[in-house]
């Protein structure tokens, strides 16, 4: 059996552990988790839990997706998606992102992979529907999957980046502008996510960067950690 089933049935199998929190009645907002790590927020109330944002399409993919064979070559993209049962686990609005610097670099906001690579995408996007089904992701945006190599060079991305392959995804937690309120909820969401890949990421080949920008990248191409300066020692999932 292939690594990644093994994984995704060991994620059936075995829940992950759900840090438990509490909300503090002071006004410096202290929300102590089940390990005795504390996160500080300015506030009255720390909310960790809230209803999901209902995402919208934007206008730019619908003008997009009506250029040439854009919307034909989406639909199989699609239909490829289903036959493996990971269609809709994230919308072909945000799935077909290619980086955040896209008008910078003059590149397309949007791309459909090469079809040899279609197939690269289908443990990532796995995982990620596992992340969403334990409620680990709940309110997040992907910010980049696909890109090619004029587009990752200019964007700053690694000469070997598993986006080239179409088996990375970018995203980040809540909203892209943060108010005070929204940093616990960020926090705890990460935490989760380490959770997650210290318990199921060596079966599933699963690397996770977190940034110092607030992206979070997930990959199938090993069990790998890093964070802001690229190493694992400053990933908060080392720890």
């Amino acid at each position: 059996m292939p690594k990644f089933l093994k994984g995704l049935l060991a994620i059936s199998l075995a829940p992950i552990v759900m840090v438990a929190c509490t909300t503090s009645p002071q006004k410096t907002g202290k929300v102590t988790s089940s390990t005795g790590h504390r996160i500080y927020i300015p506030q009255e109330k720390v909310i960790l839990e809230r209803p999901v944002p209902v995402k919208t399409v934007p206008t730019s993919y619908l003008t997009w997706l009506s250029m040439g064979d854009n919307r034909a070559r989406v639909q199989e993209y699609e239909r490829f998606l289903e036959r493996n049962n990971v269609a809709n686990v994230v919308p072909n609005f945000e799935l077909l992102k290619t980086a955040r610097d896209w008008q910078k670099c003059g590149r397309s906001q949007y791309a459909i992979p090469n079809r040899e690579l279609w197939n690269n995408a289908i443990p990532t996007l796995r995982i990620f529907k596992a992340l969403v089904a334990q409620k680990v992701l709940t309110d997040f945006e992907v910010t980049s999957v696909y890109r090619d190599l004029p587009l990752n060079q200019c964007a700053g991305g690694a000469n070997s980046s598993r986006h080239l392959f179409n088996s990375a995804i970018d995203f980040r937690i809540g909203p892209e502008f943060p108010q005070s309120q929204d940093y616990a909820f960020i926090e705890n969401t990460k935490f989760k996510l380490c959770q997650f890949w210290a318990q199921h990421g060596q079966s599933l080949d699963m690397g996770i960067g977190i940034y110092a920008s607030g992206q979070i990248h997930i990959d199938t191409q090993g069990y790998r950690t890093w964070g802001p300066d690229h190493s694992r020692g400053s990933s908060m999932c080392n720890y």
